[in-house]
């Protein structure tokens, strides 16, 4: 089974409060990303695209997060990915119950 390539859309700095990742993007963000679901290097949904702040050029991204939080801690220094509908789909396809 192959991998499916997801670009990745930041690191995860921290965990708020508020219980969001604070994640900072790789690059900029293009078109609006909010509602839209965040995975984690397994696949696993980690979280929900609540907001961007900051420069454009290589904005924060705050996350909720969808995780009990010992495991939302384990995730900070960790790449978080932003998969497009279609490799949702393609996630699904293969059976992962993980989306």
């Amino acid at each position: 089974m192959t991998a499916i390539p997801l670009k990745p859309m930041g690191i995860v700095l921290k965990v708020t409060r508020s219980r969001n990742f604070l994640v900072r993007s790789t690059g900029p963000i293009r078109g609006d990303p909010k509602d839209l679901l965040v995975v984690d290097r397994d696949l696993r949904v980690v979280g929900v695209v609540r907001d961007v702040i900051g420069p454009v050029s290589r904005p924060y991204i705050l996350v909720k997060v969808l995780l009990p939080l010992e495991e939302a801690g384990s995730l900070v220094g960790e790449k978080l990915y932003l998969p497009s509908r279609r490799e949702i789909s393609e996630i699904r396809a293969r059976g992962s119950p993980k989306i």
